[in-house]
Protein backbone atom coordinates (compact mmCIF):
# COMPACT_ATOMS: atom_id res chain seq x y z
CA UNK A 1 0.00 0.00 0.00
CA UNK A 2 2.27 2.81 -1.20
CA UNK A 3 1.76 6.45 -0.22
CA UNK A 4 1.86 9.11 -2.94
CA UNK A 5 3.35 12.38 -1.65
CA UNK A 6 2.86 15.40 -3.91
CA UNK A 7 4.42 18.80 -3.35
CA UNK A 8 5.56 22.07 -4.93
CA UNK A 9 9.20 23.10 -5.00
CA UNK A 10 8.92 25.64 -2.11
CA UNK A 11 7.50 22.86 0.12
CA UNK A 12 10.14 20.24 -0.69
CA UNK A 13 11.73 20.14 2.77
CA UNK A 14 8.45 19.15 4.40
CA UNK A 15 7.79 16.61 1.63
CA UNK A 16 11.24 15.07 2.10
CA UNK A 17 10.76 14.85 5.88
CA UNK A 18 7.41 13.08 5.42
CA UNK A 19 8.92 10.75 2.83
CA UNK A 20 11.84 9.78 5.07
CA UNK A 21 9.61 9.29 8.11
CA UNK A 22 7.32 6.92 6.19
CA UNK A 23 10.29 5.02 4.78
CA UNK A 24 11.66 4.54 8.32
CA UNK A 25 8.37 2.83 9.14
CA UNK A 26 8.72 0.48 6.17
CA UNK A 27 6.05 2.25 4.12
CA UNK A 28 6.61 2.44 0.37
CA UNK A 29 6.33 5.95 -1.00
CA UNK A 30 6.25 7.81 -4.26
CA UNK A 31 7.49 11.39 -3.90
CA UNK A 32 6.46 13.58 -6.82
CA UNK A 33 7.07 17.24 -7.61
CA UNK A 34 4.00 18.89 -9.15
CA UNK A 35 4.89 22.44 -10.00
CA UNK A 36 4.24 24.51 -13.13
CA UNK A 37 7.25 26.63 -12.15
CA UNK A 38 9.40 23.52 -12.64
CA UNK A 39 8.47 23.61 -16.33
CA UNK A 40 5.84 20.92 -15.99
CA UNK A 41 2.94 21.34 -18.37
CA UNK A 42 -0.68 20.72 -17.49
CA UNK A 43 -0.45 17.40 -19.35
CA UNK A 44 2.66 16.45 -17.37
CA UNK A 45 0.96 17.17 -14.06
CA UNK A 46 -2.24 15.35 -15.08
CA UNK A 47 -0.26 12.28 -16.11
CA UNK A 48 1.80 12.27 -12.92
CA UNK A 49 -1.30 12.63 -10.77
CA UNK A 50 -3.29 9.94 -12.55
CA UNK A 51 -0.43 7.44 -12.69
CA UNK A 52 0.50 7.88 -9.05
CA UNK A 53 -3.05 7.90 -7.72
CA UNK A 54 -3.71 4.66 -9.60
CA UNK A 55 -0.52 3.06 -8.24
CA UNK A 56 -0.93 4.14 -4.60
CA UNK A 57 -3.51 3.59 -1.89
CA UNK A 58 -2.81 6.70 0.16
CA UNK A 59 -2.02 10.27 -0.78
CA UNK A 60 -0.50 13.14 1.17
CA UNK A 61 -0.54 16.51 -0.54
CA UNK A 62 1.97 18.96 0.94
CA UNK A 63 0.55 22.47 0.73
CA UNK A 64 2.26 25.74 1.48
CA UNK A 65 0.51 29.05 1.01
CA UNK A 66 1.78 29.33 -2.55
CA UNK A 67 0.28 25.98 -3.57
CA UNK A 68 -3.16 26.19 -1.99
CA UNK A 69 -4.75 27.74 -5.07
CA UNK A 70 -3.14 25.43 -7.64
CA UNK A 71 -5.64 23.78 -9.98
CA UNK A 72 -4.11 20.36 -9.50
CA UNK A 73 -5.09 20.19 -5.81
CA UNK A 74 -8.85 19.78 -6.42
CA UNK A 75 -8.11 17.74 -9.58
CA UNK A 76 -6.03 15.23 -7.61
CA UNK A 77 -8.51 15.29 -4.75
CA UNK A 78 -11.36 14.38 -7.09
CA UNK A 79 -9.40 11.61 -8.78
CA UNK A 80 -8.24 10.13 -5.48
CA UNK A 81 -11.71 10.34 -3.93
CA UNK A 82 -13.29 8.61 -6.89
CA UNK A 83 -10.82 5.73 -6.46
CA UNK A 84 -11.39 5.60 -2.65
CA UNK A 85 -7.82 6.53 -1.82
CA UNK A 86 -6.93 7.55 1.70
CA UNK A 87 -6.14 11.27 1.70
CA UNK A 88 -4.43 13.73 3.97
CA UNK A 89 -3.03 17.21 3.54
CA UNK A 90 0.13 18.50 5.14
CA UNK A 91 -0.26 22.22 5.75
CA UNK A 92 3.13 23.94 5.79
CA UNK A 93 1.87 27.46 6.36
CA UNK A 94 -1.18 29.67 6.03
CA UNK A 95 -4.74 28.41 5.96
CA UNK A 96 -6.34 25.85 3.72
CA UNK A 97 -9.55 26.49 1.78
CA UNK A 98 -12.69 25.35 3.58
CA UNK A 99 -13.45 22.65 0.99
CA UNK A 100 -10.40 20.72 2.24
CA UNK A 101 -11.74 20.49 5.81
CA UNK A 102 -13.47 17.21 4.99
CA UNK A 103 -10.11 15.41 4.94
CA UNK A 104 -7.46 15.12 7.66
CA UNK A 105 -4.94 17.95 7.80
CA UNK A 106 -1.50 17.35 9.24
CA UNK A 107 0.31 20.51 10.30
CA UNK A 108 3.13 19.38 12.59
CA UNK A 109 5.74 16.68 12.32
CA UNK A 110 4.10 14.83 15.23
CA UNK A 111 1.03 14.45 13.02
CA UNK A 112 3.04 12.30 10.64
CA UNK A 113 3.29 9.73 13.45
CA UNK A 114 -0.51 9.71 13.71
CA UNK A 115 -0.78 9.11 9.95
CA UNK A 116 1.71 6.23 10.27
CA UNK A 117 -0.30 4.74 13.12
CA UNK A 118 -3.57 4.96 11.16
CA UNK A 119 -1.82 3.45 8.12
CA UNK A 120 -0.53 0.48 10.14
CA UNK A 121 -3.93 -0.01 11.82
CA UNK A 122 -5.47 -0.29 8.39
CA UNK A 123 -3.06 -3.13 7.64
CA UNK A 124 -3.67 -4.82 10.97
CA UNK A 125 -7.45 -4.74 10.66
CA UNK A 126 -7.40 -5.66 6.96
CA UNK A 127 -9.11 -2.54 5.67
CA UNK A 128 -6.90 -2.39 2.57
CA UNK A 129 -8.27 -1.62 -0.88
CA UNK A 130 -9.85 -4.58 -2.63
CA UNK A 131 -10.49 -4.72 -6.37
CA UNK A 132 -13.88 -6.41 -5.97
CA UNK A 133 -15.42 -4.46 -3.10
CA UNK A 134 -16.33 -0.90 -4.10
CA UNK A 135 -18.67 -0.24 -1.15
CA UNK A 136 -16.22 -1.69 1.36
CA UNK A 137 -13.44 0.43 -0.16
CA UNK A 138 -15.57 3.56 0.22
CA UNK A 139 -16.43 2.67 3.82
CA UNK A 140 -12.82 1.87 4.68
CA UNK A 141 -11.57 5.11 3.16
CA UNK A 142 -14.18 7.05 5.11
CA UNK A 143 -13.18 5.20 8.28
CA UNK A 144 -9.51 6.07 7.68
CA UNK A 145 -10.33 9.77 7.26
CA UNK A 146 -12.62 9.88 10.31
CA UNK A 147 -10.16 7.94 12.46
CA UNK A 148 -7.17 10.08 11.48
CA UNK A 149 -9.10 13.31 12.07
CA UNK A 150 -10.06 12.05 15.54
CA UNK A 151 -6.42 11.16 16.31
CA UNK A 152 -5.35 14.64 15.20
CA UNK A 153 -7.96 16.28 17.46
CA UNK A 154 -6.92 14.15 20.44
CA UNK A 155 -3.21 14.36 19.72
CA UNK A 156 -2.70 10.58 19.91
Amino acid sequence: MPVFISYRHPDRLDAFVINERLKLEGINTCLELLDPEARQTTDDICSLLNNNINACTHMITVLGQSGVEDWWVPFGLGSATQLNRRLAFYQCEGTLPSYLERWPTLSRREHIDLFVSAYHDEQTFRRAISKDAAQANRNNAEFFHTDLKARLRRGF
